[in-house]
Parts: C-alpha cells; sequence; structure tokens
C-alpha cells in the first residue's frame, strides 16, 4: 500500500513538471524559442541581452569595422546610421553594436567615458569625432592634399573626393 501511494505521488509529481513545461512551451511557443529562454518573468528577446544579440546576429555581416584612418570616420558614422535605419535597430542597443566594430585606439578612448555617457550613440559619436580631431580646417587641408595613388582607380579616387570635401 505504501508502495501504491509512492507512486501515486511520484506520477502526480510527474504531472505537475510535464504541465509546466507545456505552459512555458506555450508561453514561447509563438516565438518558436525553445524552453529556458525565459528571465524573470520576460522572454529573453525583451532584455537588452536578448535584443543585442538578435540585433548583432542580424548585423554582423552588414556592419564595416571602424576605419582606421581618421578622414574617414564620418562615412563610416553615415554608413553604421543608415544601416541602423534599415535594420530599425533601437537606440539602446545602437552602442552595444558598435563597440566591437571601434578599433583598439577607439576603444581606448571611449573607456575614459561614463557609463550613461557610453550607452548613448550621440555622446559616443560626437565624442569620438572630437577626440580624432575632426574640424573644418582639418578637413580642408586632407582635401587640398588628397592624391591618387597607383593602386586606386580613378573612379574610386573620385568617389572619395566628395566624402573628403
Amino acid at each position: 500500500m505504501e508502495l501504491e501511494a509512492a507512486q501515486a505521488m511520484e506520477r502526480l509529481r510527474m504531472e505537475q513538471v510535464r504541465l509546466r513545461e507545456l505552459e512555458l512551451r506555450s508561453s514561447n511557443g509563438a516565438s518558436g524559442e525553445p524552453d529556458g529562454q525565459v528571465m524573470g518573468g520576460r522572454r529573453q528577446d525583451d532584455s537588452l541581452v536578448g535584443r543585442t544579440k538578435s540585433f548583432g546576429v542580424a548585423m554582423c555581416h552588414v556592419l564595416p569595422k571602424m576605419p582606421s584612418e581618421s578622414a574617414e570616420l564620418p562615412q563610416f558614422f553615415e554608413t553604421v546610421e543608415i544601416l541602423f535605419v534599415m535594420y530599425e535597430v533601437p537606440g539602446d542597443v545602437k552602442v552595444k553594436l558598435l563597440i566591437p566594430l571601434l578599433t583598439a585606439q577607439a576603444k581606448a578612448l571611449v573607456n575614459r567615458l561614463t557609463v550613461d555617457q557610453m550607452g548613448q550613440y550621440y555622446q559616443l559619436k560626437c565624442f569620438l569625432l572630437s577626440e580624432y580631431r575632426l574640424t573644418l580646417r582639418e578637413y580642408k587641408a586632407r582635401f587640398d592634399t588628397v592624391a591618387k595613388s597607383a593602386d586606386k582607380t580613378s573612379v574610386l579616387f573620385a568617389a572619395r573626393l566628395p566624402i573628403l570635401l
């Protein structure tokens, strides 16, 4: 009799576990997520980590690396911003996607920012542009001294001129 009672209790416990798993699957079923992706009562996709991961995976092959030449920074930021608009990247995720693209020197500069400043794309962009001293005079000097190198085509050189201007 005790054995039957223990078996009944075990079946009841297993049924409760199965019901809990079905409940989790039904709450995640609409998005097709596997079990275990629920964190703190929210789906992982709703958290900053989940959104950063999903946008990072979607954009890892699209976003360009930061150029080593500082004169190309405005074009880099323009390209990144266009891609952010195309992929509808939320504001709080932009910086998280941008930081891995930075050069080692830019990452060292960014480390001087506060957490609040580092969390805002516009402040990070302005900080980097000011640190690389990209002033109107600097752009004018670069435009005046640019020359076509032998390994670049005339079309590439002509495309670069408006960027420098």
